[in-house]
């Protein structure tokens, strides 16, 4: 796959100057990276409840932020998602990700949203494919 590869700050995820996204702001951890997230109102499917496809938003960009911190850029090829918990909005939550395997230019990463209590919201595995 050839394909050009950069990082803007119009992201729907974390672009810092997109107003209609999300604007997750993460950063380096001990063995990965986090994101402190507090959603609004209109991120919700269901009354105050965060909307699914929000959260595979927000671990699939953990997981490529994740591999990017180590040097790799990637894209995502495969997603998979477990939920455990419902995820409110308007509710301080903690996003983390790290980098499990790398081999050839296949990543395999992991993800996983937590509660103010440490409980697992909602995880996911992803296999991320290296682009140059």
């Amino acid at each position: 796959m050839s394909t050009d590869f950069f990082m803007d700050s119009s992201c729907f995820a974390c672009g810092a100057e997109n107003e209609n996204g999300l604007r997750l702001h993460i950063t380096e951890s001990d063995n990965g990276v986090q994101a402190d997230i507090n959603l609004p109102l209109w991120t919700q499917g269901y009354e105050k409840t965060v909307h699914g496809g929000i959260i595979s938003t927000i671990l699939d960009e953990m997981t490529v932020w994740a591999a990017f911190k180590q040097g790799y850029k990637c894209v995502t090829a495969e997603l998979c998602i477990r939920w455990k918990k419902a995820m409110n909005t308007q509710k301080d939550y903690t996003a983390h990700a790290w980098v499990r395997h790398v081999k050839h230019r296949l990543v395999q990463a992991e993800s996983e949203i937590q509660d103010e209590n440490h409980d697992v919201i909602a995880s996911a595995e992803a296999k991320l494919l290296r682009v140059e």
